[in-house]
């Protein structure tokens, strides 16, 4: 009788691992190991889609409602088509969101230029930014800024799905992405 039970758990078990999201789980897994010497925590992962993790279906534990990461001055592509280095990150800086029901969530992004929102201190209503008047023109009191001193940036388009940053900001720019959160545009 023994056996029978274990066996029936084992297969209970087997099924309920089955029963996993792959698009979800192939999603983590496609953002590699961490980097080294960089622990899980605020300062990991910046310029990768935060709500992979930290979206309702973990596997961190604490879930955000928006996650990005800011950098100081564009990267533009080379005319060979070659990566310029890496824009240092845009740490200090001030990120305003408001959603369609007008509220409004402000944070800072950290040293490596992260920001993120847990969703218990701020649960959007989608789109978050992106509100037009009735004319269609943009309405910036609903749009995403970041500032840092003189310095600012606007965002008119909306976000209507996850909040990850990192799902649609990613380099380099092209047809698919703008790419990522610059605070200053390259000088051209």
């Amino acid at each position: 009788m023994k056996p029978t039970l274990w066996l029936v758990a084992a297969v209970l078990s087997a099924l309920s691992g089955a029963c996993g999201d792959p698009v979800h789980s192939d999603a983590v897994a496609a953002l590699g190991p961490e980097a080294p010497g960089v622990p899980p925590g605020p300062n990991h992962r910046p310029g990768q889609p935060c709500l992979a993790c930290h979206g309702g279906s973990g596997p961190a534990g604490r879930q955000f409602s928006v996650g990005g990461t800011v950098y100081m001055t564009q990267r533009v592509p080379y005319p060979d088509g070659g990566a310029p280095p890496a824009s240092a990150p845009g740490a200090g800086v001030t990120v305003q969101l408001t959603d369609s029901k007008s509220s409004t969530h402000t944070t800072t992004t950290n040293g490596v230029g992260n920001f993120y929102v847990y969703l218990s201190d701020w649960a959007p209503v989608a789109p978050i930014g992106g509100i037009t008047t009735d004319g269609g023109v943009p309405d910036t009191s609903h749009a995403i800024q970041i500032t840092q001193g003189t310095n600012m940036d606007i965002m008119y388009s909306h976000v209507g799905r996850d909040g990850s940053c990192a799902d649609c900001h990613f380099y380099p720019p092209g047809p698919l992405t703008p790419g990522p959160i610059y605070l200053v545009p390259a000088m051209r």
